[in-house]
């Protein structure tokens, strides 16, 4: 995906066929591209050469061999039911070599591990297994709008409260035209506990004037208000249109990017042109877990 957002991001819509989105800077990496014709593939496409996952996957072995599943399943308690994975074979695997720290429950052994090696379209061929210290949030958030003369300040105190807050993005998710809502601090952090040290960033599809006069009746603090080409209700719609890509892994309607963010497994590009295609350049971005070596 194109980046991080802030945890502060209200409405974000996430959802996942496995596991969370990494926090890992190297999953930012976008599919290949593809200069043939619009085809989408039936299967989850082969790679040309040697691929790294971007993230952290799962392996299983039931003692009838490892089994892959295309995110780490183990993330917020989730496991697979069975759990055996079943979405790609392993071959090369050795739990002598690889295994690393891992788990084993019903007499299944489980590990998530950072692959590099080849896949087929059906089958992971190992060469390299890494267990890689989880690496922490990266928020990359940019205020939309230009700090005003004299910066970020509160110049109304009337309505910064807690509650003046939450009726304030409430008010903005009402709106018609409502794309996100995200609050933070004027450097872009995280959304700080004192209201009257945030801003509040408002995206709206419509009219920015409209929805700012809308919001105000609410929020007398800081504000930022910009128009996106795309509403949340469009974004949701996309994401139920592309669950059933091949290799999906998971998607998130809302961020500031104003686009669907959509991971699969793999894209050899024909997925991000298809998409292209069907719902127009800058709607979806799609992120494939394995990327070209080097």
């Amino acid at each position: 995906m194109r980046g991080t957002w802030p945890l502060a991001v209200v409405g974000l819509v996430l959802v996942a066929g496995c596991g969370e989105r990494s926090s890992d800077p190297a999953a930012g990496a976008g599919a290949q591209a593809y200069a043939g014709p619009v085809v989408l593939p039936t299967a989850v496409p082969a790679a040309s050469g040697r691929v790294v996952s971007s993230r952290t996957v799962t392996v299983t072995d039931d003692g009838s061999g490892a089994r892959l599943c295309f995110s780490d399943v183990t993330w917020g308690g989730g496991l697979p039911t069975p759990l055996v994975c079943d979405d790609a074979a392993v071959a090369g695997w050795d739990w002598d070599r690889f295994g690393g720290e891992l788990t084993e429950e019903q007499g299944v052994r489980m590990g998530t591990y950072r692959l590099v090696g080849t896949f087929d379209g059906s089958t992971f061929t190992v060469e390299e297994a890494t267990q890689p210290e989880p690496e922490p949030h990266v928020f990359d958030f940019e205020i939309p709008c230009p700090a005003p003369e004299g910066g970020w300040q509160v110049t109304d105190s009337s309505r910064v409260t807690r509650d003046d807050l939450h009726r304030a993005t409430s008010v903005a998710q009402g709106l018609d035209d409502f794309a996100t809502v995200a609050v933070s601090t004027p450097d872009g952090e995280p959304g700080p506990r004192d209201p009257a040290a945030t801003v509040v960033s408002v995206y709206v599809a419509g009219d920015p004037a409209v929805a700012e006069a809308a919001v105000r009746e609410a929020w007398s603090g800081m504000l930022c208000v910009v128009r996106v080409e795309r509403t949340e209700k469009e974004l949701l719609a996309l994401q139920q249109a592309t669950l059933d890509l091949p290799g999906f892994v998971e998607s998130g309607a809302g961020s500031p990017s104003n686009q669907l963010e959509l991971t699969v497994f793999h894209d050899d590009g024909r997925i991000q042109q298809w998409v292209d295609d069907r719902h127009g350049e800058g709607a979806v971005a799609v992120e494939s877990v394995l990327l070209p070596v080097g």
